[in-house]
């Protein structure tokens, strides 16, 4: 098997010849590779997006944008029919998608369209956190009605990016845990987020695209929500989740990507390369065994010079291609 073939066979849970990885066998697109259409999460550098809420790109975050702080651009959910929503007609998917697909061959590699902003993200982005998180409490109908409005748009960003990328795998990203635990409520999750979760998964497949959910933090709560809603993989799973247990348990029917120690010494900006690559070898010690896994390693990297944080992933990837064939000849 080449690249693509091994990780896809990852993400039918099937077994692998070799460890998968995802910075090895996958042409990220759209958010991930950067911060993906100007309409999302604002242009290069800094900006208004489409709903008008400005971005910043802090060195800390090595040029990952956030909401610029104490800059919202809704204070009532009540309210949030006021808001204005891309006009993803007017985006150029077409210049935009052979820009991001120059020199990928896609015999090689998988093609993943990362959707940044999903249904919490964006709410917490036009409102911030503190005030999205009471709402879902104090006025879940509202929210509600606005997750199906945000859901429609994203199906119809899904439609654009089969048309013009042909992406296999569609991503959604929507962070709704942090390290100790979830946000919200599992019940909150199920009643309020979870049904559109599902619609945007269908949609996604009846365009030919394989959904993966993105979620960073302890979600192993949610992981049989996670596979109802449809979804092919969780990925960036962190190991403040139990992945051994949800490789067991969940491997045959989610496929699981992630389990590098992004928070821990070896994602840390100081980590050595050593510590780093001996964390790449835990990972596959620990989970390669399993189908179902795909290795996935975040660092955190303090410059917005793309060459910079491009180069504090070499050592993830130099040594996930080396141990992986070591293990092959082992076996």
């Amino acid at each position: 098997m080449n690249r693509k073939e091994n990780y896809m066979e990852a993400l039918y849970h099937r077994p692998t010849e070799f460890v998968p990885t995802f910075f090895s066998a996958v042409h990220s697109v759209g958010f991930g590779a950067g911060n993906g259409p100007w309409f999302e999460k604002g242009p290069q550098g800094g900006g208004r997006d489409g709903f008008g809420v400005p971005w910043v790109t802090p060195p800390s975050g090595g040029g990952a944008p956030i909401p610029k702080p104490g800059n919202f651009v809704l204070e009532d959910i009540m309210e949030w029919k006021s808001l204005t929503f891309p006009d993803i007609r007017a985006f150029d998917w077409e210049s935009e998608a052979k820009k991001e697909l120059s020199g990928c061959d896609r015999d090689e590699f998988v093609v993943d369209y990362g959707c940044g902003n999903g249904i919490f993200e964006r709410l917490a982005a036009v409102m911030g956190f503190e005030e999205a998180l009471c709402s879902l409490y104090t006025e879940p109908e509202v929210c509600y009605d606005f997750f199906i409005a945000i859901t429609d748009y994203k199906i119809k960003v899904a439609e654009k990016v089969a048309t013009y990328y042909k992406a296999n795998v569609f991503t959604n990203y929507d962070d709704i845990a942090m390290e100790r635990n979830l946000f919200i409520s599992p019940e909150i999750y199920r009643k309020l987020i979870k049904p559109h979760h599902k619609r945007l998964n269908d949609a996604v497949r009846e365009l030919g695209m394989l959904p993966l959910y993105h979620c960073c933090g302890r979600a192993e709560a949610l992981i049989e929500d996670f596979i109802e809603t449809g979804a092919q993989g969780w990925t960036s799973v962190q190991p403040c989740n139990d992945i051994v247990s949800l490789l067991k348990n969940y491997g045959s029917q989610i496929a699981i990507i992630g389990g590098f120690d992004s928070n821990g010494r070896p994602g840390m900006t100081d980590a050595s390369e050593e510590e780093v690559r001996g964390e790449v070898r835990r990972c596959f010690d620990t989970y390669g065994t399993y189908n179902g896994y795909v290795l996935f390693g975040a660092k955190i990297v303090n410059s917005l010079d793309p060459n910079i944080v491009a180069g504090a992933y070499l050592p993830i990837i130099d040594e996930a291609e080396k141990y992986a064939m070591e293990l092959v000849g082992k076996n």
